[in-house]
């Protein structure tokens, strides 16, 4: 399973065997980072806006993919296209995503946190869920 993600506890606390692909950018260029994969074959594993953190309350975010890229998967590529959508909406004038919010250096531990919890089981039962998933993706 691959990792995408500009979580710094993320990457911190991931088990050196998982796949990660480091995005050194905001949210957004995590999310493109993603569809960029999804259109070489990868497919998503957890979906690109998870959990009830908005866009534009966070600069994180972590998502899972197949390790392994094979067709293009379109009910992927569906998903992410709904979600640059609602990314858009959620831009300022500026054009930015995080115009609405600056967020403060002493804050960032606590929203690396909340990112990091979303995505936390999933790495402590990598070895297990990695098989189940990938066993899953090669039956569809």
């Amino acid at each position: 399973m691959m990792v995408v993600t500009n979580n710094p506890l993320v990457r911190e606390r991931l088990p050196e065997e998982m796949n990660l692909l480091w995005v050194d950018g905001g949210y957004e260029d995590v999310i493109v980072a993603v569809r960029n994969r999804v259109h070489r074959g990868h497919r998503l594993l957890t979906h690109p806006l998870a959990g009830s953190v908005k866009p534009y309350e966070t600069p994180y975010r972590t998502i899972f993919l197949s390790d392994e890229a094979t067709d293009l998967h379109h009910p992927s590529l569906s998903v992410l296209e709904q979600a640059m959508a609602l990314l858009n909406a959620f831009k300022g004038k500026a054009g930015g995503l995080n115009s609405l919010r600056t967020y403060r250096d002493e804050h960032l531990p606590d929203l690396q946190l909340v990112d990091y919890g979303l995505v936390e089981t999933v790495i402590q039962q990598q070895p297990t869920m990695h098989q189940s998933l990938e066993q899953l993706l090669r039956e569809e």
